[in-house]
């Protein structure tokens, strides 16, 4: 809608993001502030990042420049997920948390779930990318710190890939195990997050680290073993996982054991926004 509006200056969908920001402000919260993933009382996800913090970030960019409260808000939501779920041996984030520490999988301290799963992760790694090139401008030392943690988080990333295929495994740091298997919509996201930090600045090749190689041999893998030439000039999108909800036993047989959904939005959603970055570097060489 925001995009719309500035092409067509059509009121109605002006209407429509003005509606959809007033909304946030109305979203239920833990006590400090977190917000709650859909209708779970103080669980918050790693999923609901990227479709919050770009349209957030944006509509404060575009129409709200002046209100430091609200990028302070947006920044708090990454970095509340940030101290709860991630893991300091690895670097990677779990899926989400409990604020009230009652849900069977729950961490008694953290409230964490046990599980990095890959399309929460790649959710949340998007999500900071845009959020650091939005602010570009204004955030100061705020900006400096989500560079920082979206380094890390990308190196993490990459020492779990698969070795073989250079993608991502559906639980992301448990390669290997039986029943695990490589998911198509986390390894676009990364490929996306890689490409799009590299090209900004954000990730810088060094000590061994060659993300440009990295990111293009993910990316390869995935046109050769997950998009689908049907013949006809069309393309279809295989191996996304369907849907993971922590509203379950959270236990690796559950991500594992999820259906697996063809042409699936949340698959070629991701590997469109790759093959854009792709595509741009490509340009650029």
């Amino acid at each position: 809608m925001l995009s719309l509006y500035a092409s067509t200056g059509d009121e109605n969908y002006r209407a429509g993001f003005e509606a959809l920001r007033s909304s946030i402000d109305l979203q239920p919260r833990n006590p400090k502030g977190g917000l709650q993933y859909y209708v779970y009382p103080g669980w918050s996800y790693l999923d609901g990042m990227f479709s919050l913090c770009s349209f957030y970030a944006t509509y404060n960019k575009d129409y709200d420049r002046w209100n430091a409260t609200a990028r302070a808000d947006l920044v708090s939501q990454l970095g509340q997920l940030w101290n709860r779920t991630r893991k300091a041996e690895t670097g990677l984030l779990v899926h989400g948390y409990d604020y009230n520490r009652k849900a069977s999988w729950a961490d008694p301290v953290t409230g964490a779930s046990p599980i990095v799963w890959g399309r929460s992760l790649g959710w949340y790694v998007m999500a900071l990318v845009d959020v650091v090139e939005l602010f570009a401008e204004r955030a100061g030392d705020v900006r400096e710190l989500l560079v920082e943690r979206f380094a890390g988080i990308m190196e993490g990333v990459v020492r779990v890939r698969d070795e073989g295929s250079g993608v991502w495994w559906q639980v992301m740091d448990q390669g290997g195990r039986k029943g695990n298997y490589l998911e198509s919509s986390a390894s676009a996201m990364f490929v996306y997050a890689m490409l799009k930090g590299v090209r900004l600045g954000y990730l810088e090749d060094g000590a061994g680290r060659n993300w440009t190689e990295v990111a293009v041999r993910g990316y390869r893998y995935i046109v050769d073993e997950f998009v689908v030439d049907t013949g006809n000039g069309t393309l279809e999108y295989d191996r996304t996982v369907s849907v993971c909800s922590l509203n379950s036993t959270a236990t690796f047989e559950y991500y594992v054991n999820q259906p697996i959904a063809y042409n699936s939005v949340l698959g070629t959603n991701a590997f469109i926004l790759a093959s854009l970055e792709y595509e741009r570097l490509q340009r650029l060489q």
